[in-house]
Formats: C-alpha cells, structure tokens, sequence
C-alpha cells in the first residue's frame, strides 16, 4: 500500500494540503498593534542562531521568531497556524517539488527575498559542505537532496535523488529556515560571525546576542505576515527556578519558563498571574555511552537500568501527573505510523536484578552527569534515579556538572539526560537525526552505534509502502527498547510557564515561544 501524504502526516507541522500554504497567518486578524518590551526569563539560551548548528529546545524555543520556511505549519496546541514563505506548492512527478514564493517578503536587512536565496539556503554551499559547521544537521534532514534550483525570480525547484515520502515535511520544519543569501556571503565564511547575527525574514531580527545572558530581538517592522505583537523579546537567562518565579512576581519580566511543578501553586496563588503549558512533542531520555567501555557496554546492564526505573512514581511525584509515560520512542502524532500495540516501558525490579546477576555485574560504578536544571526537575529526577538503581544492587556515581561540553566529555562511558524532538511524524524526524549515523549521539558523542539502525534508516529514506514503514517503525522501538538501546525513555516532556494575566499569549505543543503575528499575543 503507498503511502498517502494527507493521511500519512494529519495533525503535523506542515503543509501537506494544497490550500495552507496560500492561506495567510491563522488569527492575523487577532493580533494587536505592537507595543512595548517582552522580558521572558529562561533557564537558557542557545550560544548562537543559526538553525544548522543546533538542534536543542532552547535554540527551537528562539529561532521560531527568526526565520521563516517555505511552507507553512498547521495549527498547534496553541491554535496558530503559520504559513509558508510559499504561495504555491506543487509535486511535478515523485522526485521533483517546485514553489513559487510570495511577492514582497522582505529580509531584515530590508533586501528582496528571492528564488536564489532559498537555492542558496538549501544548496551545497552550506548544507552539504564537508567541513562545513551546518553540514551535520544539513545532512540529516535534507540528505534526500540532489540539487536546488532557481528557475526564474520566484519559483524553487527541488529534486531528490529518490522519492521521498517525508519531502513537504522537511520544507516546514527544522533546517528548512530561508535565510539571506548575500547576507551570509558578505560574512566571507566567517560562519561563527553569522550564527550570532543571521538575516532571515521572520517577524524579528537580532539586536543583540550575549552569551550566556541575553539575547533580544527586535519586530521586524516589514514583515510581510503583519506588523508583530511587540517592539522587542528580550530572552534574559535566570538559571534558578525560584528566581524566574520570584522575578515573575516581582514584575521583572512577564514571563518565566521551565517552572517545576512544585512551583506551579506559587504561581496560582499570586494575584495577576497565571500558569500555561503542558505536554511538548518531546521526550525526556537517559543515553548511555556505550562504546567506551565499562558496564554500559553490556547490554543486560542496561536493560536493568531501563527496567529499575518507576517512571509512573517520577511523573507523579515530579510532575504532579501533568505528563504521562509513552509507549516507547514515538508519539501519537506519528499518525499512521503509531505502533498502538507497542508497550510503555516496564517498571520490573526483579527482572534487572536478574539480568544484573546473568551479567556478573560486580557493582563497579558507573558515572551519570547530570546538569542542575536544564531540563524541568532535572537534578531531582536524577537524585530520585540513583535511588531506584541502587535498590536493585547498581552503582551509580551522580556527578553534577554544569554545561553539556561536562556532559559529554570523553570517554563516552557514562549515562547522561537527554531529550527527543518529534520533528516530522516519522523515525526519519526523531530518532534518525539524533541516533543516525550523522546525528549527534553517533557522530559528536560517540555514544552508541548500531548497524541495523542505520540500515533501517537507510531504508526508510525512500520506502512509501505504508505497512513496510510500519513494520520498520516497530522493528525500530524492538531494537531501541530492548535488543540494543541506546538509553532509556523517561517520561513526555512538559514545559510549564509563569505568565502575567494580562499577556495575551499561550504556549504550544513544542518548545517553540513564537510572538508573530499569528500568535494574537498583545502586550
């Protein structure tokens, strides 16, 4: 059975109906006239922004504002829909997609945006340059490309070097950013340069980048989607809860992200402010290195881990019950591709010390690095692992450490957190890109490596029988749950937010804070 693309990627961020990417921002007619400063407090901001170099929730959280793609995005938990810098999208036959863009989008830099530009973003040059900063990520999203051309002023053609079933997909999301073609060049391939002061066509351009402390962003007053809903978006990092709370409520800024839960009834309490968010299409994870030796080397030790872990008891003690336990590495939103039958992951204590004992596992420790709170009861969550591991006779070193360049020092030989972003509906745009053989735990880490994995990415590339995909899909959750997991699945992510009641804005369903025209937010 082939695939059908309306059916296949229902309820995703992209545009697969012919009529979203003429449609113009859902909710234009909502947005206010612009006003006045944002101060959002975050527990962090990526170290530069450029969409190529990074692939994380705080780098999502900001770059949403900064760039535009060329087809557009439905409607998230948040009910905006955003549209495309496409007016027209169109297959010419299974290996060639062409767009037409829209007349007067503008960059930030005030030049045109043409059909070179978005040849350009998505050519050789920057995407699949060995040695290029952006060609890791470049690869494992667009790898699928053969070549992009511009054929007149406003018409892209793209063609792959096989059908691709995820193709539209991938135009409207992560790595699809539209940037300035003459900006980046005037740049004389200085690419650190770049990423700290991009030119895209979003609805903010950057003023200011200080890493480690602030970034701000200011309305971008010629974008082509509407005038957007304030002046400026300051991203000011508060890397303790309590003070983004405490700031919260002191008026310091108007929004503070990453709340735990225990904070959630401090917030509600206070008079004028309120809580939003919830569940993200993200997953919390444990890695494990596993190719430097040590007890993660076998596979029956990590086994135990995963089976150790009371992951009902962490969601309902650290999270209040405000986020739920998947049935392994997918989620719902994968549509057809959902393996329904496909169990959560077991809570068996006996079971790990079993295979603990089957190993000859003699207590030799092993090293987990965990930072304090990158991620929502980060250092909790970890005190609380440690626990559980040791009831079943495991070793565990805690070792709090305070960057990822800590985290993921060599040798690779310990356990470390993680997340996993749903950014197609699909293996190919969640586990590929961070666990295939260009994505971060293999290439950067050095975690983890499986051949099957990789054969099974290599395939699905291409593959558009729907119950072949299916059938790859659940080999996929075998593999990664049991036969050689990588790590372990924790519980779905949740970002919770303090707000001020007057601020007219909602969260979505990703780690993205987008303040566009679409949003209706008001100050």
């Amino acid at each position: 059975m082939t695939l059908s693309r309306r059916t296949y990627l229902k309820g995703m961020s992209a545009a697969m109906a012919a009529g979203l990417v003429t449609t113009p921002f859902a909710g234009l007619s909502r947005a206010a006239a612009a006003g006045g400063r944002l101060v959002i407090a975050v527990q962090d901001n990526p170290p530069q922004l450029d969409p190529l170099r990074l692939t994380t929730n705080v780098a999502f959280r900001v770059l949403e504002n900064i760039y535009d793609r060329p087809l557009g995005q439905s409607a998230d938990a948040s009910g905006v829909a955003r549209a495309g810098l496409a007016e027209q999208a169109r297959r010419i036959d299974p290996t060639t997609f062409e767009i037409t863009l829209r007349e007067g989008v503008v960059f930030h830099d005030g030049s045109p945006l043409s059909a070179e530009d978005v040849a350009f973003t998505f050519g050789p040059a920057r995407m699949n340059t060995d040695g290029a900063p952006g060609a890791a990520i470049g690869r494992q999203f667009f790898g699928v490309l053969d070549r992009v051309e511009a054929v007149d002023d406003r018409r892209v053609r793209f063609v792959t070097r096989a059908a691709d079933p995820l193709f539209e997909a991938r135009l409207s999301g992560w790595a699809a950013q539209v940037i300035s073609r003459r900006a980046f060049q005037a740049m004389d391939g200085d690419w650190d340069r770049w990423a700290l002061s991009p030119v895209g066509t979003g609805p903010y351009k950057v003023a200011e980048v200080r890493t480690g402390s602030v970034i701000r962003l200011k309305a971008h007053d010629a974008y082509w989607g509407g005038r957007p809903a304030f002046d400026e978006i300051e991203f000011r990092v508060v890397p303790e809860a309590s003070a983004r709370v405490n700031g919260l409520a002191a008026g310091d800024w108007r929004l503070a992200t990453e709340l735990g839960t225990d904070q959630i009834p401090l917030v509600e309490r206070r008079g004028g402010l309120e809580v939003t968010g919830g569940p993200i299409a993200n997953t919390r994870v444990l890695n494990y290195g596993t190719r430097a030796g040590g007890p993660l080397a076998d596979v029956r030790v990590r086994r135990a881990l995963g089976l150790a872990i009371d992951r009902k008891l962490i969601v309902d003690q650290l999270f209040a019950g405000r986020v739920d336990v998947p049935q392994g590495y997918q989620w719902p939103a994968y549509g057809e591709m959902f393996v329904a039958d496909a169990a959560a992951p077991a809570y068996a204590p006996e079971e790990a010390r079993r295979l603990l004992k089957e190993a000859g596992y003699d207590g030799a420790p092993i090293p987990y690095r965990t930072q304090v709170n990158y991620y929502t009861a980060e250092l909790q969550t970890a005190q609380v692992l440690v626990e559980m591991w040791r009831a079943v006779g495991l070793t565990v070193d805690l070792n709090i450490v305070e960057n990822w360049n800590q985290v993921f020092a060599k040798p690779a030989n310990a356990i470390f957190n993680g997340s996993i972003n749903m950014v197609l509906p699909d293996v190919m745009g969640s586990l590929w890109p961070l666990y295939g053989p260009n994505g971060f735990i293999q290439r950067q880490v050095g975690a983890w490596q499986n051949d099957e994995f990789d054969a099974l990415g290599a395939e699905l590339a291409t593959l558009m029988d729907r119950d072949a995909r299916l059938a790859a899909h659940r080999r996929v959750l075998d593999l990664f749950g049991h036969d050689d997991p990588p790590g372990t699945v924790l519980h779905a992510s949740g970002i919770f937010y303090g707000k001020d009641k007057a601020l007219d804005w909602r969260a979505s369903g990703t780690p993205a804070m987008y303040f566009g025209p679409a949003t209706g937010a008001r100050a």
